[in-house]
């Protein structure tokens, strides 16, 4: 099995903290420390550490955390999802026969990803109505809401700029999924029509310096299957500075 080199491990990690809204593509290299002359060999703290990492990474880049995500899962659901993954992984076999529970399993699953999906569309019509009372949001023909802040200076983005933000991204439920404020507060780049739909539209209405409330119905956003720790079919709420464009 070929591990992952501590180049594409620092890799990783960076993408870990991308812009969800920013494509593949534009997510930030890593130098490779090869080009370091002496490392210092891991106490054991940090060789458990370094696998812990490891982990972290392989789940996080996978469909795993999607997973978890979807079928709503509690500690202890959590757990034994854990502990089939330890099993294959020491190439060890189930105790129970799984064509026994196979078609009850599907059952359960897609019974747990229809409920929270039917909890997530009340949640975001709730959500959408109470914008949509608001007198000083503007409802686009796309289905997009938004709040200008700051309009910022002339001129203004295009869909092909290459655009510097800062911003916020919450769920409905006011859960953050992420924001350049955990990462030292630097804003992400990235080119204006390669992100979600709602951002390429709504950052085209501010100027540099300028601030936007953007309110994203799903169709604009990550549609059914969400990504990541964005469930399908969420309403999202970016609060988006444009630091400069190109």
């Amino acid at each position: 099995m070929k591990l992952p080199t501590l180049a594409l491990m620092a890799f990783a990690v960076a993408s870990l903290h991308a812009d969800p809204a920013a494509p593949q593509a534009e997510q930030a290299s890593v130098t490779p420390p090869s080009t370091q002359t002496a490392v210092k060999e891991l106490t054991p703290e940090q060789q458990k550490q370094a696998f812990f990492l490891q982990g972290f990474i392989l789940a996080s880049r996978s469909e795993w955390a999607g997973v978890v995500n979807e079928l709503d899962l509690n500690e202890s659901e959590l757990n034994s999802l854990l502990d089939g993954m330890r099993a294959a992984l020491k190439r060890e076999k189930p105790s129970f026969k799984a064509e026994e529970i196979i078609p009850g399993a599907e059952k359960l699953f897609n019974d747990r990803i229809a409920a929270k999906s039917k909890r997530m569309a009340g949640k975001n019509d709730e959500f959408l109505a109470k914008i949509d009372a608001d007198k000083s949001v503007t409802k686009t023909a796309s289905g997009l809401r938004y709040k200008i802040v700051t309009p910022g200076t002339d001129p203004k983005p295009s869909a092909t700029s290459l655009v510097k933000c800062l911003y916020t991204g919450k769920l409905v439920d006011g859960t953050v999924f992420d924001s350049t404020s955990t990462r030292g507060n630097e804003p992400t780049e990235f080119p204006l029509n390669g992100v979600i739909p709602a951002w390429t539209e709504g950052v085209q209405l501010i100027g540099k310096g300028g601030k936007i409330l953007i309110y994203a119905p799903a169709n604009l956003a990550y549609g059914e299957q969400g990504q990541g720790p964005i469930p399908g079919n969420s309403v999202l709420e970016f609060e988006v500075e444009l630091v400069e464009f190109k």
